[in-house]
């Protein structure tokens, strides 16, 4: 097995060193949900969501399934579009997540062209998105002889508009969720942790945690060089491994591991872009130790999404439908566990299309 990249808090920042990896043990049971089946079993929740730009609308959905079920969440930790959705939750008030999360999705979704999917997604990556980047000049023209070089293809001014306008970093900061946010450090290879408890966390920070190299301009934070976590460690588990707990754990990931390959020139570009995330996080899982945890790897399968552009595929109608995803089974594992009261052996459950979904153990 590969080693995996060293994680590290940025210079001023109360480290964490030991990320990952050790037993856990009880910690304070007052913590829980006040009402339904979770009153029973007063846990709290930590949510950890990883990246997967477009698939993120699954992580909605499945927040939307876990306010609803009346449990705690006190900490998440989120990679490239899941730092955002995370974001967006700890930053609004209770009673408005949910409002927030149907504003972004509405914010991003386009409507599909006549042409179809694949012409959108090309669209996407040819002339960018409305609502967030749009392409920067001289971009990929900078292999022209005679043009000067460029940091990106797209610029994300309008981004970062978006965030500033969704988000309400003083209540981020100040709320009852502890935030952390992963990126990776261009120069040293480390994955840095930002969280709120530590500094103030910024627009920068979520910045940074979705800058997609080469598509994407380096973000720059205390003078050191920020991209996607995804290019190395997709799944942000370890920063909440930090501290023993009793904690139901929930990491939600968009890339399955194990699935059929389509012998076509687009079924092996969407299966190898499955199996670099997926692949991550089933090191990632193995490496850390889970002994006493209430773990739960819940992944996205969709039999209808297997298409490689589809990270890109920001179509009204797929959003809502891997909200929808996202929604059922969520409420389904919740159901799951709160019926085995004390469960405390790792897991892994994929799902598709309908609530149940389907089992499978990650690698």
């Amino acid at each position: 097995m590969p080693p995996m990249p060293r994680t590290a808090a940025i210079p001023g920042r109360k480290a964490h060193p030991s990320w990952g990896c050790r037993p856990s043990t009880p910690t304070c049971r007052c913590c829980g949900p006040s009402s339904n089946a979770w009153a029973a079993d007063p846990v709290e929740a930590w949510l950890c969501l990883a990246g997967g730009n477009a698939l993120g609308a699954f992580h909605a959905g499945a927040w939307q399934a876990i306010e609803a079920s009346g449990m705690r969440v006190t900490r998440m930790s989120g990679a490239s579009i899941g730092a955002v959705v995370a974001a967006l939750i700890a930053g609004s008030p209770p009673d408005r997540r949910d409002e927030t999360l149907r504003r972004f999705l509405s914010r991003v979704g386009q409507a599909r062209p006549l042409t179809g999917r694949r012409t959108a997604v090309a669209g996407t990556l040819a002339m960018g998105h409305p609502s967030m980047f749009l392409p920067s000049w001289p971009g990929i023209w900078e292999i022209m002889p005679g043009m000067p070089p460029d940091s990106a293809l797209f610029r994300r001014d309008r981004m970062q508009r978006l965030f500033r306008e969704l988000i309400d970093f003083d209540h981020l900061n100040n709320g009852d969720i502890e935030l952390t946010v992963t990126a990776l450090d261009a120069e040293t290879g480390e994955i840095v942790a930002f969280r709120n408890t530590d500094a103030p966390l910024t627009v920068d920070h979520l910045m940074a945690s979705t800058a997609l190299p080469v598509l994407f301009q380096p973000v720059r934070i205390d003078g050191r060089y920020f991209l996607d976590p995804g290019t190395c460690e997709n799944l942000p588990l370890r920063p909440l491994l930090d501290r023993p707990g009793d904690a139901l754990i929930l990491a939600l990931d968009l890339f399955e591991l194990q699935k059929p390959l389509r012998p076509t020139v687009d079924g092996v570009a969407c299966r190898a872009q499955e199996l670099v995330f997926a692949g991550q996080s089933a090191r990632i899982i193995a490496d850390c130790d889970l002994t006493g945890r209430r773990f739960r790897h819940v992944v996205l399968s969709d039999p209808q999404d297997d298409f490689a552009g589809k990270a890109f595929d920001y179509g009204r109608t797929m959003l809502e439908h891997r909200r929808q995803l996202g929604h059922d089974l969520m409420a389904g594992i919740l159901r799951e566990v709160a019926s085995v009261p004390r469960l405390a052996a790792e897991g892994s459950l994929a799902g598709g299309a309908t609530a149940a979904g389907h089992g499978a153990r990650a690698g």
